[in-house]
């Protein structure tokens, strides 16, 4: 309000929905169903109490709830398009990565930058997601994770067609589809998203003698 007089001459109509404000715990409740009910809008009612929600929590606590945010606005969008949600899911995902990475999760951590990488590139700021993907490439070198490597060379891979280097995209998913085929998690639907990308660089590239053999994997 402007003063006090603005406040009084409000009251008659706000005192018909004043009500005292939740307090953290029926909050975190109210956020709680609303991600179960795939409610993105509802969790994102309580944004602006996700810190109050964070205090006193365990890391694991504090990292959970910034995934449920971050979730609820990829949800967002998806749903409406939005660029505003990429870059509350880019805030969100960086502070996720400072958070993993004290808790020496080092796996998520490089999964969380990944994430920031991508919502990097959709804002079209490519020179920042490039240095995200390489810090994973450096997480993944450190600790033995190939899903990173593949991750972070997708992504680079990705902004080098992008950006007109078609023989450096094309080598970069090489490197992606090799990773993968190393990759701890073992998980047929990570190698074919790589196949996938490497595929249709190749196909922008005119590699078909390359291709060809790639196709059958789809089959």
């Amino acid at each position: 309000y402007c003063g006090a007089a603005c406040q009084k001459a409000a009251w008659k109509g706000h005192k018909k929905t004043c009500a005292p404000p939740l307090i953290a715990d029926e909050v975190h409740e109210k956020v709680v169903e609303a991600q179960e009910a795939g409610d993105w809008r509802g969790v994102l009612k309580w944004e602006g109490r996700m810190d109050e929600l964070m205090e006193g929590q365990t890391n694991d606590g504090c990292n959970f709830i910034l995934s449920v945010f971050a979730r609820a606005h990829r949800s967002g969008m998806k749903s409406t398009g939005a660029i505003e949600h990429a870059r509350s899911v880019t805030r969100l995902e960086e502070r996720r990565v400072a958070l993993l990475g004290a808790m020496e999760r080092f796996r998520d951590q490089g999964e969380a930058l990944c994430a920031v990488g991508d919502h990097l590139a959709m804002l079209r700021k490519r020179q920042e997601a490039a240095t995200s993907f390489n810090r994973v490439r450096d997480i993944g070198a450190a600790h033995g994770f190939f899903s990173l490597e593949s991750d972070a060379c997708l992504g680079l891979g990705d902004l080098a067609m992008q950006e007109g280097r078609p023989e450096e995209g094309v080598e970069l998913l090489r490197n992606a589809l090799a990773a993968a085929n190393l990759s701890e998690s073992n998980e047929s639907a990570y190698i074919l998203n790589a196949l996938r990308r490497l595929i249709a660089a190749l196909f922008v590239t005119n590699a078909i003698d390359e291709l060809e053999p790639l196709v059958p994997h789809f089959e």
